[in-house]
């Protein structure tokens, strides 16, 4: 496949992304999907490796995500729903996101941009789209991974009960 020249094999515009400096690496780390976990042979073991290494963490988001118009059960309406992301500079080690009023770096990022592989990004980071005026979107996004991960918190229970252990 021939990539347009705009474009290089990480699926980076360094002409879009350089305008911002980097913004969404800077500000927030983009989640990964349930799909890196589930292909292991053991996914809460590789759950909690990832959350043991302290460059990840569990976030939360509040409530299913309605979907095609139709509300969540009503049980469902305010569950937390807890999945993977790279920690920030600022989190690492800690195993607890912070505050979004406190945005910092994702650890993955350095001078040169993402230390990882374009396969090895989080799902989120991956399916970013720049954007010009340095308003990028994900097009798989906070609202996409707590629907993904809803099904699997019995994994993100496993994992992090091996990681009391």
């Amino acid at each position: 496949m021939v990539l347009p020249p705009e474009i290089d094999a990480n699926n980076e515009r360094p002409g879009l992304c350089a305008a911002c400096g980097g913004a969404c690496c800077r500000t927030r780390p983009g989640i990964e999907g349930p799909g890196r976990f589930l292909a292991a042979e053991d996914p809460a073991s590789a759950l909690a490796a990832a959350l043991a290494s302290g460059d990840w963490l569990l976030a939360e988001h509040v409530g299913v995500p309605w979907v095609d118009g139709v509300p969540p059960p009503d049980e469902d309406r305010y569950r937390v729903v807890r999945y993977p992301r790279p920690a920030t500079v600022a989190e690492r080690g800690g195993g607890e996101a912070a505050p979004p009023v406190d945005p910092a770096a994702c650890v993955f990022l350095e001078s040169a941009g993402c230390r990882l592989a374009f396969a090895a990004r989080p799902r989120m980071c991956r399916s970013l789209e720049p954007s010009p005026d340095g308003d990028c979107v994900a097009a798989w996004d906070r609202r996409a991974a707590a629907l993904a991960w809803a099904p699997h918190q019995d994994l993100v229970s496993a994992a992090a009960a091996l990681l009391r252990r």
